[in-house]
């Protein structure tokens, strides 16, 4: 997959998922009245804690979504692979 795909399929994904104003699971921006809305539910592959499903801004969004895990990884001892730590008011069955 090159690039200009993935940054797509990071689009597509961040498009797709629902508006919210509850805060980032990566920075914790909160979003004001004028600022652009978080997303959710997402999974993305945090180090330390392994697969997340939760909320993201746009920003944290663009690299979170293309990260994948990797085998020196903290939460790859424990990881089960689905969904290590789920913080979302959305159906977390809908980011799977």
């Amino acid at each position: 997959m090159t690039a200009i795909e993935k940054k797509i399929d990071v689009l597509t994904r961040f498009s797709r998922a629902r508006i919210t104003y509850n805060y980032c699971g990566i920075c914790g921006h909160v979003p004001a009245a004028k600022d652009e809305p978080n997303r959710a539910p997402l999974r993305f592959w945090d180090p330390d804690d392994g697969w997340k499903i939760g909320s993201l801004c746009a920003g944290c969004a663009e690299e979170a979504l293309t990260r994948q895990p990797k085998p020196e990884d903290y939460a790859m001892r424990t990881t089960n692979q689905v969904a290590d730590h789920v913080d979302t008011d959305e159906d977390p069955a809908e980011a799977l």
